[in-house]
């Protein structure tokens, strides 16, 4: 299942989100840069522990703040570690929103093509609405001018595949038959 917004094509995936060939995997944490999820085990674990060390180097940083740090092994050209909650280790709807906001917004700016992220704020939030939230700055960010070109968005499982599935399947049912694009750049 795929949604296409502009020139951004929004892909929902299962499975390990590490594994696809992109140029930055987005990384939402705290604020200290801590790597305290189970996407945060999974990165430390196939990125090795100078991942983490880097990333925590550049902390803290504010909510709603992204920094990018080197890949260590894994395979894509940048982390972005995006601050979605603080050291209570809460979030809402506006804090994830911003997370994703800046994540994206850094990796257009480091001409990233393509992305890979999980649900910012699954296990600190309710997930289906961390979903939402996630998708809907998804979605924000594509009708902006930006970078991206693929984003892949990973359900980590069934019952959250089936709301990202719902919420794609809204999205496209309020789109209009021939959606604005936006006007290629030069040289494109």
């Amino acid at each position: 299942m795929d949604l296409l917004i502009n020139r951004t094509r929004i892909f929902v995936d299962s499975g390990d989100y590490t594994s696809h060939e992109v140029d930055a995997l987005i990384h939402p944490t705290n604020t200290f840069l801590w790597f305290s999820s189970d996407f945060s085990e999974i990165l430390k674990r196939l990125g090795g522990e100078a991942l983490e060390r880097e990333a925590i180097s550049l902390g803290p940083v504010e909510i709603g703040q992204a920094v990018a740090t080197a890949p260590g092994r894994l395979n894509c050209r940048m982390v972005i570690h995006t601050a979605a909650w603080g050291q209570d280790m809460m979030t809402d709807t506006k804090k994830i929103r911003q997370a994703v906001s800046a994540a994206l917004e850094l990796a257009s700016r480091n001409n990233c093509l393509s992305v890979a992220l999980p649900p910012v704020g699954v296990g600190r939030f309710p997930a289906a609405a961390a979903v939402e939230a996630t998708f809907l700055s998804l979605i924000e960010h594509c009708l902006n001018e930006t970078a991206v070109r693929e984003i892949h968005f990973l359900a980590p499982d069934r019952s959250l595949e089936m709301v990202l599935t719902q919420l794609i399947h809204s999205a496209q049912a309020a789109m209009p038959e021939d959606p604005p694009s936006v006007p290629p750049k030069n040289g494109e």
